[in-house]
């Protein structure tokens, strides 16, 4: 695929399926910003192999479930390449437990980060993509939203949400 002078921002992109993701969208030609909530260390890793690919890349701390921390992230992906034309819904939790037993904060963290996070990312970048006149929004799910699983009630009400 081709997405040279493309910017995209992925969620969760320092790690596991969301790395992937952005060395996909660096291999194409585009411009990476990832952000990721605490290891500091795998974003800048992803960075690097980002710009191994020869694409632009930046790492920004973000917890998708703050409008604030969202806002200074596309704030920071407009500053650095002037544009997003993708976004990629990546960014997700887990805190199991059974229904019997789950902790209501346990159960807030999971709905915050993955279903609010969504909603707070896209609305964060529809005004650019709308001004552009071009973007596209990819929001990753879970077959968890459709069918459930032993001890994910959390999980499976914001996968089903997105």
């Amino acid at each position: 695929m081709n997405f040279s002078e493309k910017t995209a921002v992925v969620t969760g992109g320092s790690r596991g399926l969301g790395r992937a993701i952005c060395l996909e969208l660096a291999r194409g030609g585009a411009n990476v910003v990832l952000c990721y909530a605490g290891n500091e260390a795998a974003a800048n890793e992803t960075v690097a192999a980002c710009e191994a690919l020869g694409a632009k890349a930046a790492a920004v701390r973000c917890d998708v479930s703050k409008e604030d921390e969202v806002k200074a992230l596309t704030d920071a992906a407009l500053k650095t390449f002037g544009r997003i034309d993708i976004l990629v819904n990546n960014a997700g939790i887990t805190k199991d437990g059974l229904l019997m037993m789950m902790k209501p904060e346990d159960f807030d963290a999971v709905i915050a980060a993955n279903l609010r996070g969504t909603f707070l990312c896209m609305k964060a970048v529809a005004r650019q993509m709308v001004k552009q006149r071009y973007g596209r929004i990819v929001n990753l799910s879970s077959v968890v939203g459709l069918r459930g699983n032993a001890g994910q009630v959390n999980y499976a009400a914001s996968k089903a949400g997105v």
